[in-house]
Parts: C-alpha cells; structure tokens; sequence
C-alpha cells in the first residue's frame, strides 16, 4: 500500500478524510464525526478515513497515532453491525486495517460508494434526519428533498411508468403523437406496434400501463411527458423545464445572452418530442458534414459526431430527473455544447465512461426514442461520444455531477487539447517557460485556461494519469507562479497565473515577493490570492470594456458596482452557490450573500432557486435567465 501520509498521494484524485481519534484518555477513540463521513462518502464516490492522523489548517498531516488500535477496531465492526448507529454496513473484513507508520499505528478504513438500492445511507434510523453527502467544503446532511430522490432512485420501479390517475389523451397533443407515429413508421415499416389506435401504440411504447396493485390504467409519466401538452405536464410535474440557449460568441459587456432560444413559452406543445424536434437542427447546423456514401450507395448526411450530439441530447432526456428542479438545459458554445439535467447519475462517473452497464431513469422514454433509432441501450453511449470526439482530435469530454443542486452536466468542447491561439496567449504570458514544464504541463495550463479552471479529477480524465502524479505537477506549476491554486481536498481547483510583474529597474531596485504581496521599490502594492490591486489607494475600477470578473478577482478592493457586474456576469445563465461565486471572486460568501446577493434579490435583479434564504444549498441566477 502507498504510503498513507503522503501529500501527494491523499487529499486529492481521490476522497480523503483525517481524523485525530484520540478519545479523552488519548489513548484513541472512534470519533462521533466519522459517522457523517462514512454516510456521505457511501452516498457519493466513496473514499478513504485515516484514524490518527490530525490535518492542519495549512493542510499538511500531522502523525498521532493510536495506542489501542484494535478497541477502536471493535468499536467500528459492533457500530456498522447496529442499524441504531447506521442503515447498512458496507465494509467488509480487509475494508478497515491497523498499518505502522514511523513506529505509530493509524487505521486506515476504506469505504465504497453505495449501490443505488443501499441508498441513501442514513444514521440514527431516520433517513430524513440522518443522511449525508459530500461537498466542496466536507460533509453536508442533505435536504429531505435530496433523500426522497434517493429513495426514488433506490426503488426498482421506474420512475417514468407511474400510472397517473386523472390524466388520458386529452392530455396529449395530438400533432405530437401523430409525428411520432409518422417518423416510427418511416424507420420501422409494418412494425406490430403501428397496428393499432393511438392507445394501443401508447401501451406498447409504455406511455399507457394498468396499475397491477390497484387495477387502475391510465397515462404514465413517459407518456405524459413525451408527448403532453405544456399546461398538463406542469400541473403533475412543476418544475418540469426545457431550455435550449445558443449562447454568444463572448461575454463581452453589451452582447446579448443568447442569439437563439427555445423554451416553455406557449407557443409549442412543450413536451420532449417536440423538444428534440425543434433544437436538433439548431445543435448540428455547423457541424461539418463530408461527403461519403454508406454501404446501399446512398449519401451519409451524418459523421460520428452527429450520432455523439445526438446520444448526449438524448442521454440528457431520458436519464433526467423530471421532477426534479432546474430543468434540462442545453447550450451550444462559442466552441463546443453542454448538457444540463436534473438528477445525478444513477451509476459510478468511472462506469459511465467505461461504458457497458446501462441504468435508465425512464427506461419508457428510452424505449421511445430508441424506436426512432435514437440513443443507446447497452450502456455504449458515452465511450461512442467519447470516440467521435477524440477522432476530430477535440478536447475529451467533460462529464460531472453537481450533488449540491442534484445535476449532471456533460460539456463537448470542439477544441484541441493545445489550440495555437491559447498556447500563444500562455506563451506570451509566461515567455520562454513551456517548453520547461512538458507536455502534460502545457495540457494542465491550456486546460485551466480554455474550461476558467482544472482539478485533478478533469486531468486524469483527460490524460489516463495517475491521480497522484497530477497532484505533483499541478503542486509544481503553482510553485513556479504558473498556476494558483483556491480550495483544499476534493474542493481544490487551479486557474492560471497571472502575468508576473515587470519591474523597471529604472524605477525599482527590489522586488520582493511575499506571502501577502509584492513590494516594488519603497511602492507596496498589496496582492490577494488572484491577483495584485492599489491596496491603500482605495476601491478599484474598471477600464472601459474591461472584464468586471476579472477586476474583481485580481483587486482586493473594487467598487460596490463592479462586484455587482460581476455577479450578474456570472450568474447570466445558471443558478450559481455563494461558495462557488466566493471562490471565483476571492471573496467570502458570507460578505457575497449579506451585501450584495441577498439585496440583489430583493432589487429584482437576481432570483433565488429557493425561496428559503438561509437553504444549505442556496443558489442564484439572473431573474428570467434560464
């Protein structure tokens, strides 16, 4: 086993906790916290607890050892086994073992991730009460609406075949189901499913089923929402929402959000047929399209990054969470697409792109589209949208889960791995330097400068490098000013560094750069953690035209206004967190939320996604943006 206390093995690439366990004797105790690590690391990625180990404020581990290992041991095995302390145990005997480090014994407990049925994983018999997760800052206890879409998720129904009572095919927009019927005929000629009346094809494609407990028979979910009008598919699911926005080439003050849109608005039926109908030709019109003939001699009007579009868009449909908030959100880039739906994935992020195993939300609406020839049953999607990619040589797709607003975003970036306009700008920042730090240093830079950021997780996805060597190299560019790092443990994220300050040696003989700032000459400029500002010369401004994100992150004190513009830059399009916004900005969320969020709020500028302003997961957007 490597060796556990080494710093660039642990806290990152993977889920790492330290915990003291000394007990009041000193001699080590199971600590009541780790109860609330074990039921957020099962109900997440799973990870790794190291017992008698303290982690400092700088992040560094500090070795304690545990005098009597093995009643700790017994505390943890006689506490897994009581369904008072935990719902499930999920250790198994070589899981938690005793190692000797330095002549000090540490337990080391390693917890898997939850299958979906064990899930959620809960303490002290409630799960409304008692269920965790992880998040950027540690463990959280989820909402009770967090652990009733665990639960959901957990059952072996189907989450799209409820029967729901009161709902027939008045419900239905018939131009809708009639298409559909059109296009399935036009793929499967005399199919046994196109025999029938509009109900028949309903059963048969599980848009219609019999309730076998209560003998009742009606329109399911799948059905309702395929095929539903707007006003019928809010009134059973209210936050149901479909949002397709191609955004503007650049953020620039002034341009518009968005140069094409198409949402609920009541000038379409609303439902997901209707839906892909109407963004499909918006996605694909620029994707470029060869000439070649298939194996009937007939033209090909489609290359494998269409049916990689295509699978991403209808992965985002049938795997939702339509009851869920926030919608399905699809963007088309400046340079490339994304993918926004509600619910997190059902299987592990590293079986995903394995690929394989399949593990459908609504498997109805899978079969639905999958009539028409679209989307994948076998568990083959994302390594076939990952192939059509890499074979145009484009960046690797980006597929991640927010757990905080329960979404799974998946972003298709049309740009190489090294784009000579990006390498230009890095090397004119740092010049001379890139060629010194290899290529998987120059992938780490162009990275964090194309995506705003990178962490160890987006590079070995991107690479297939061992997490630990990544945390060496990403370690290593911020100790040579080339990247700056915000963050600790799985929350760690790094962005490029500014261009290092010129001194004239007409004007300054010293420059001295220290903890907290540079100091040029008997001139003290004071420098925050993203960049260098007037200090003492009072609030910063911007120029004409310039970035207020920017300004913000780079100036420890900006005027009100400016942070006011970079909040509404920032939250243009998605709901974002105050931590998040806090991290991006250098500030605290705290001063974010009480001086400028909070009144934003009420000024009508931003908008809440809940209406609780204290809510553990809080975000904000700009009012009508989504």
């Amino acid at each position: 086993m490597d060796h556990p206390l080494d710093p660039t093995l642990w806290r990152e690439g993977q889920d790492f906790e330290a915990k003291e366990a000394q007990g009041q004797d000193g001699a080590g105790k199971l600590p009541r916290s780790f109860w609330e690590t074990y039921s957020a690391m099962a109900n997440s990625d799973g990870g790794q607890v190291v017992l008698g180990v303290k982690e400092q404020a700088n992040g560094r581990l500090e070795l304690m050892g545990i005098a009597r290992p093995d009643a700790v041991l017994k505390e943890l095995w006689d506490q897994l086994n009581n369904p008072q302390r935990v719902s499930a145990n999920l250790l198994q005997s070589g899981d938690a073992r005793v190692e000797t480090i330095d002549g000090k014994s540490v337990i080391t407990i390693t917890i898997p991730r939850a299958e979906r049925s064990q899930r959620p994983v809960y303490l002290g018999g409630n799960p409304l009460t008692g269920t965790y997760r992880r998040g950027h800052e540690g463990d959280y206890r989820c909402s009770p609406e967090q652990v009733k879409r665990l639960l959901a998720d957990a059952s072996q129904r189907p989450r799209d075949g409820e029967v729901l009572p009161h709902y027939g095919l008045d419900d239905l927009d018939a131009d809708s189901l009639s298409a559909y019927r059109n296009l399935f005929r036009s793929v499967a000629p005399g199919h046994p499913f196109l025999a029938g009346d509009d109900h028949d094809l309903l059963r048969q494609l599980g848009g219609w089923a019999t309730d076998r407990e209560t003998g009742s028979e009606g329109l399911t979910v799948a059905g309702l929402v395929m095929f539903g009008r707007q006003r019928s598919i809010l009134d059973q699911l209210p936050y149901f929402h479909l949002d397709y926005q191609r955004l503007p080439p650049d953020n620039q003050a002034g341009a518009p959000r968005w140069i094409d849109r198409v949402t609920i608005d009541g000038t379409w039926a609303g439902n997901l047929f209707e839906f892909y109908r109407r963004i499909w030709p918006r996605l694909t019109e620029t994707l470029r399209v060869p000439f070649q003939l298939g194996p009937d001699m007939q033209r090909r009007d489609e290359t494998p990054q269409h049916e990689a579009l295509r699978e991403a868009l209808i992965n985002a449909l049938i795997h939702a969470d339509h009851a869920g908030r926030g919608g399905i959100r699809v963007r088309r880039l400046r340079s490339g697409f994304e993918f926004i739906n509600p619910g997190c994935l059902r299987l592990p992020v590293e079986q995903v792109r394995a690929g394989g195993r399949s593990d459908p939300r609504n498997p109805a609406l899978q079969q639905m589209f999958q009539m028409l020839g679209w989307g994948e049953k076998a568990g083959s999607g994302y390594p076939k949208i990952r192939m059509a990619w890499q074979e145009q040589h484009w960046r690797t797709p980006s597929l991640t889960e927010d757990r905080e607003l329960d979404e799974t975003h998946l972003r298709l970036t049309t740009e190489s791995l090294l784009p000579q306009e990006v390498m230009s700008e890095l090397d004119q920042r740092f010049p001379g330097r890139l060629a010194a730090i290899g290529e998987l240093g120059r992938i780490a830079l162009a990275t964090a400068h194309i995506e705003e950021s990178v962490n160890n997780r987006r590079l070995q996805e991107l690479t297939d490098r061992a997490g630990h060597e990544l945390t060496a190299l990403l370690q290593d560019l911020c100790t040579q000013g080339l990247m700056d790092k915000t963050g600790r443990t799985t929350g760690t994220i790094y962005r490029v560094a500014d261009a290092p300050v010129q001194a004239d040696d007409a004007e300054a003989k010293e420059v001295s750069l220290g903890a907290k700032g540079v100091s040029l000459g008997a001139k003290e400029v004071s420098s925050g953690a993203k960049g260098v500002s007037s200090g003492a010369k009072g609030p910063s401004s911007t120029e004409p035209g310039a970035d207020p994100v920017k300004t913000v992150a780079q100036s420890q004190r900006v005027k009100p206004a400016v942070l006011r513009a970079a909040l509404m830059q920032l939250c243009r399009t998605d709901y974002r967190r105050p931590d998040e916004l806090a991290a991006i900005l250098d500030r605290t969320a705290k001063t974010l939320q009480n001086k400028y969020l909070g009144p934003m709020v009420k000024e009508g500028l931003l908008e809440a996604l809940h209406a609780e302003p204290t809510h553990p997961r809080q975000a904000y957007r700009v009012r009508g943006g989504a």
